[in-house]
């Protein structure tokens, strides 16, 4: 008898809901793996002498998770705060993350910038370089290198 209802709740309520957990800080933060450190370094390209260099890295996050993903410390800093001028818009990967910003006053559209990622062997990004609109193309304008330490 107890098999049957058990049975009858896994059909009404489905098996995942049943045993659904709530996601852990790490989940949220879209981290895959046992991710127990990270640290976020920022850097820009500026001119020098006609050419593009890339800035020495700066870091603007540090965060730390026990084993089962809770976030137990975090620290940002804050890099650039001028606000958009107009209505900004996104275009995602299949892993749902930022590959292009847009921005729109409902007539035009004007890209900002595209996103590239390099995974490591979890999935996680581990490097993002950013390019902006030069003339006709796209240059390189920062890269974000993340340093992630697992549980072994």
């Amino acid at each position: 008898m107890l098999q049957r209802i058990f049975l009858l709740l896994i059909l009404a309520f489905g098996w995942q809901s049943l045993f659904a957990q709530e996601q852990s800080d790490r989940e949220k933060a879209d981290l895959i793996g046992p991710v127990s450190t990270i640290t976020v370094e920022r850097t820009y390209f500026k001119r020098e002498n006609g050419k593009l260099v890339e800035s020495e890295r700066v870091v603007s996050e540090q965060s730390e998770y026990d084993k089962s993903g809770k976030l137990l410390n975090q620290k940002k800093t804050p890099m650039y705060g001028d606000p958009a001028p107009c209505h900004l818009q996104y275009k995602y990967d299949d892993k749902h993350r930022t590959v292009e910003v847009f921005c729109t006053d409902g007539k035009r559209e004007k890209i900002f910038g595209k996103y590239a990622y390099e995974d490591d062997r979890f999935g996680n990004w581990i490097k993002l370089v950013s390019s902006v609109p030069d003339g006709d193309g796209f240059r390189t304008q920062s890269t974000i290198y993340r340093t992630i330490a697992y549980f072994p």
